[in-house]
């Protein structure tokens, strides 16, 4: 029952998720997106980053890495079969759709293929963090979830 429950509340979680970063990616002014690198960047500087990192389009490509990696986690504690290497390849249709929509659509915002490989590289994040959690807690084997060359 508690499954069911925790199934329940993740499916919850990513569908809510995923709205809101639809939301964010689709919005037609860059005004939004702009503005959340600028905080993030103000935010790892009151934290100490160095200055080599606050570099704005340095900030922006690990906001477009980190705002797939919730994502593919989620999905893949909800999805088991699908592998780290699903995950991955979802993450970059997924990110290549946003990319074309945005370069035909959305004259205010920009499409960039680095966007496409932050995006992409949050996805897999994502899910080597799930496949790596339950390598360590012995839930699966290394030759069908994990990386053969970590």
């Amino acid at each position: 029952m508690e499954v069911t429950r925790a199934r329940r509340l993740m499916t919850i979680a990513l569908t809510a998720y995923l709205l809101v970063l639809l939301f964010a990616l689709l919005t037609p002014s860059a005004a939004t997106p702009s503005s959340s690198v600028s905080w993030v960047a103000e935010v790892l500087r009151s934290l100490g980053a160095p200055e080599r990192v606050l570099i704005p389009d340095r900030v922006e490509f690990l906001c477009n890495v980190a705002i797939l990696v919730p994502a593919s986690a989620l999905g893949s504690l909800l999805w088991r079969a699908a592998t780290w290497r699903d995950w991955t390849a979802y993450g970059f249709v997924f990110a290549g759709a946003i990319e074309v929509v945005q370069g035909l659509l959305l004259p205010e915002r920009s499409a960039t293929y680095v966007d496409v490989v932050a995006n992409t590289l949050g996805a897999l994040v994502g899910a080597l963090l799930v496949a790596a959690t339950r390598y360590v807690r012995g839930e699966s084997s290394q030759p069908s979830d994990w990386p053969s060359t970590i």
